[in-house]
């Protein structure tokens, strides 16, 4: 319970008398909403604001709770499980993503309305879910129901490509710890966005897109419990010194249209910036294949470094793995941590079979992926935040 922050609607009128024994008892909860406090004695009605920065209850230091009747008008049916967040990630989400913590329930029930209504929808429906894409959407209801939607139909047509749901694999476990896809500990700049650390395997023993469907299995983890991906987003630094012409040759328009498609129609974490270090002559064909695919937005966000005193003008160094010369976490460190996440979650993936698109029950009979990889046709830009 002290993990989350228990968001309450207002629905009916309670009375709780308060005693100093009784307040220690309620520790650990965080009440939203404006509370009406009356004054026993003198009758006198003021308001205060219940933040969730922390625990307990947060009471203006002239609202002495010691003798006083507190009447919850409208209180306590609906409690959302989410994760308080820090003060910090706290302000960004409200003056970056406009979150407004009074609405997270309106909205949260306005997202699981509108799924129960979509026939052709099964969906994840927990609070701390959904709340990705709200705030991956920067709380535009319609663009978060379009990105589940894409979410969903994504992996229904791939599932191959991004909807991995068997965790103990052996090839999935052998290609997760060949350590081509880590999520290092450290935020950048300690609360920052999450810094991704790419390290292609060999091309000869895993292909490209079985290598992007284990990171997929990452993400869709992070979206679960890493506020700081969610809400600063992701950094990616790909090291390509050891990239070969066999990863060029497999990084077709196609291949390149789905991995664009993915990471920025279908899944609420927002790429800030992408820097690729050491990467051969040859990778410009890689990158100007792809390069007309995204909005000027995007392409702004593709940086090469031919060194690390190059990457480290954006990204300092104490922020790459040990093994680059940084403080962010031996390599070998992450993918053990890594390994007790995906145990961990062992059974969430397995719950996800049940989840995904029907197109049989699609109404509006309209596909966001029809028109692009059921037939070759010309590439279009896309819409980014």
């Amino acid at each position: 319970m002290s993990k989350h922050t228990l968001h309450m609607t207002f629905s009916i009128v309670l009375s709780i008398k308060v005693s100093e024994q009784r307040l220690n008892r309620l520790q650990g909860l965080s009440w939203i909403f404006l509370f009406e406090l009356m004054d026993s004695q003198n009758l006198t009605y003021y308001k205060t604001e219940m933040e969730t920065r922390e625990l307990g209850f947060q009471l203006k230091e002239k609202d002495k709770c010691i003798g006083l009747e507190i009447l919850v008008v409208g209180c306590v049916l609906n409690m959302l499980q989410i994760r308080l967040l820090n003060d910090d990630l706290q302000r960004k989400a409200r003056e970056e993503l406009n979150e407004v913590p009074e609405r997270i329930h309106e909205d949260l029930q306005a997202l699981k309305t509108w799924i129960e209504e979509q026939p052709h929808l099964c969906a994840n429906t927990d609070d701390q879910f959904l709340i990705s894409f709200l705030r991956g959407c920067k709380y535009s209801l319609e663009k978060a129901k379009k990105k589940i939607d894409s979410y969903y139909s994504f992996k229904t047509k791939f599932p191959e490509f991004c909807n991995v749901t068997n965790v103990d694999s052996a090839r999935m476990r052998e290609i997760f710890r060949s350590g081509a896809f880590l999520y290092l500990p450290i935020p950048l700049r300690n609360n920052g966005p999450r810094i991704c650390w790419v390290r292609l395997a060999s091309a000869d023993m895993y292909s490209l897109e079985e290598v992007l469907a284990v990171n997929h299995v990452l993400q869709d983890i992070l979206m679960l419990e890493d506020d700081n991906a969610v809400i600063n987003g992701l950094v990616m630094i790909a090291d390509h010194k050891e990239i070969s012409l066999s990863h060029i040759l497999q990084t077709t328009p196609t291949y390149l249209k789905k991995w664009i498609a993915y990471n920025h129609e279908s899944i609420p974490l927002r790429l800030k910036s992408i820097h690729f270090l050491n990467a051969p002559k040859i990778f410009d064909v890689v990158y100007n294949t792809a390069k007309p695919m995204l909005p000027l937005k995007q392409q702004d966000r593709f940086l090469n470094h031919n060194s690390l005193d190059s990457l480290s003008q954006h990204v300092p160094l104490k922020y790459l793995p040990k093994d680059y010369g940084g403080e962010n976490g031996s390599i070998k460190e992450i993918i053990a941590e890594w390994d007790k996440k995906l145990n961990k979650y062992r059974d969430y993936f397995d719950k996800s079979t049940q989840w995904g698109i029907d197109e049989k029950l699609r109404f509006d009979e309209t596909n966001p992926y029809n028109d692009r990889f059921g037939s070759e046709g010309s590439f279009r830009k896309l819409e980014v935040d």
